[in-house]
């Protein structure tokens, strides 16, 4: 199944940085397009991946279990926050 792309994107670059890419997309055997496309969304995958993936230390991972199963605290500021007036409401 092929997919048609109608979305544009256009990126200024200077002289330099387009014969970096020109030699990169040449290496690989593919258009400059391709090459910026397949590398801008394997890097767009890895900084979504990292942002979704939380790795701690067994210390870290017991404190962090320990800080949810401690019961809910409520500092003045934080009631105090909950006690102002809104400028949205909630539908329900």
């Amino acid at each position: 199944m092929t997919v048609t792309k109608d979305e544009r994107l256009q990126i200024r670059v200077d002289p330099a940085e387009k014969r970096l890419l020109e030699r990169a997309a040449a290496a690989s055997h593919v258009s400059v397009s391709a090459f910026v496309l397949q590398s801008a969304a394997a890097q767009a995958a890895e900084v979504l991946a990292e942002r979704q993936l939380i790795e701690l230390s067994p210390e870290a991972a017991a404190a962090f279990n320990e800080a949810l199963d401690a019961p809910a605290t409520v500092n003045q500021r934080l009631a105090s926050a909950i006690e102002r007036s809104r400028k949205f409401r909630w539908i329900d």
